[in-house]
């Protein structure tokens, strides 16, 4: 992962690298809905640059509140991205840079595709614990197995002894010339 972190340097800033950082440390459902909501944000400045109804976010809003200011790292990559908070406003100075709102939509997928490579690696290695239990316990019940067959084998002997023992007395009881 040497490359994917150069590579990741090499399109952030430090303080975007920063806002990605908590970005990360979400959980799925809260990942999904604060990266959905930027991206939406950042095309909608893309495509109407000269709408300030675009580059204003009403920081008292439900939305605003509820997919943003409620997830780490989603007021800070705002920040990152050029917004500024003034009156309970996150405002994106007018006139827009563009390109830069481009690099930070860059940034965001970039994050999103480092959120799904985290999330795969943790599941991969949720499924080899897994196995190694399941690889555990299947040794365990071998062992227990072999266990309870050999003291099944055991006492099958011994129950197999008496009968022999019975036999044998029922023999000399029936036997006339025996006197034992």
């Amino acid at each position: 992962l040497p490359t994917a972190r150069l590579a990741r340097v090499a399109i952030m800033g430090d303080e975007e690298d920063a806002a990605v950082q908590k970005l990360l440390k979400n959980p799925p459902p809260a990942f999904k809905l604060v990266t959905e909501r930027l991206f939406k944000v950042l095309t909608n400045i893309v495509q109407h640059p000269d709408d300030p109804k675009f580059r204003e976010l009403r920081c008292d809003s439900a939305t605003f509140s509820q997919s943003i200011a409620s997830c780490a790292g989603g007021k800070a990559f705002l920040r990152a991205a050029g917004f500024t908070e003034e009156a309970n406003i996150m405002r994106l100075p007018s006139p827009p840079d563009v390109e830069a709102v481009k690099k930070s939509r860059n940034v965001l997928k970039a994050a999103v595709k480092r959120y799904a490579e985290l999330t795969q690696q943790q599941q991969h290695r949720e499924n080899e614990d897994a196995a190694k239990k399941l690889a555990d316990l299947k040794e365990l019940s071998r062992k227990r197995q072999a266990q309870v067959g050999a003291s099944v084998q055991a006492e099958r002997e011994e129950i197999l002894r008496g009968v022999q023992i019975d036999r044998d007395d029922w023999q000399r009881q029936r036997d006339q010339t025996c006197l034992k």
